[in-house]
């Protein structure tokens, strides 16, 4: 019997219908609700760290705030943003069967 790996490097080609069951919980609501959801992460982490700047000033943990919120902007802007032929990855995301 070929070790567990060697049957995990095959993939979804030995099991087609795991590749099913993928793109359908990956589908575009989920992934329309993940994008949400880490919007509005991003903008709680700038609302906390507008509040912990009014408490403390200027700390450490308030620009760690800021740079995680900045972050996540910019990972949603590289799904969301069309390239120049008009496609993002939310639209390729939702074609795929």
């Amino acid at each position: 019997m070929p070790p567990l790996w060697e049957h995990a490097a095959k993939g979804h080609a030995e099991f087609p219908r795991l590749r099913s069951l993928s793109t359908a919980f990956m589908g575009a609501a989920m992934l329309n609700a993940i994008l949400s959801v880490a919007m509005l992460s991003a903008f709680l982490l700038l609302y906390g760290a507008g509040k912990r700047w009014r408490r403390d000033g200027a700390s450490q943990q308030m620009w760690l705030m800021v740079a995680a919120a900045l972050v996540i902007f910019a990972n949603v802007a590289i799904w969301v943003v069309p390239d120049k032929k008009g496609h993002s990855l939310v639209t390729g995301a939702a074609d795929t069967p």
